[in-house]
Order: structure tokens, then C-alpha cells, then sequence
């Protein structure tokens, strides 16, 4: 899954996403409040779940951001 998000992040909310480890902080991803309301619209259109602003926000790096979509698609 961490490669379709990034995929996400790149292609549809156009960040600089080469090279960024998964330990990496949302905000240092370029993950501002805009990108967030963006990121959990697109997460609920492409994969059916509801992930929100304050979760996403709660997230500290891409990896547990990877970990929380995994979880979320697992429940569903």
C-alpha cells in the first residue's frame, strides 16, 4: 500500500514524494491542512473508507499513515 500512497500523493495532490522514507512526517511530505481534506476525500472515492482530517492528522509519519489505510481497507 505504501506505494499506491505515494502514488496518491504525487500524482493527485502533486508532492515531491521521491525518495521520502517511510518514517518521514506527514508535514515534511508537504501533507498541509488542504492536502489533508484532499488526501481523506480521495482515500474515500478510490478505497470506499472514511479516514478523517483529525485522524490523518493524528499520524505521525507516512509509514503509520500507510498503516491506519491498511487497517481502515481491512475493516471495511
Amino acid at each position: 500500500m505504501l506505494r499506491e500512497l505515494e502514488a496518491i500523493l504525487r500524482d493527485d495532490l502533486n508532492l515531491p514524494t521521491e525518495q521520502l522514507p517511510p518514517d518521514t512526517s506527514l508535514e515534511k511530505a508537504g501533507l498541509d491542512s488542504l492536502a489533508v481534506v484532499e488526501l481523506s476525500v480521495l482515500l474515500e472515492e478510490r478505497y470506499g473508507i472514511t479516514v478523517s482530517d483529525a485522524e490523518l492528522n493524528r499520524t505521525a509519519t507516512l509509514h503509520h499513515l500507510d498503516v491506519l489505510i491498511q487497517r481502515k481497507r481491512y475493516e471495511r
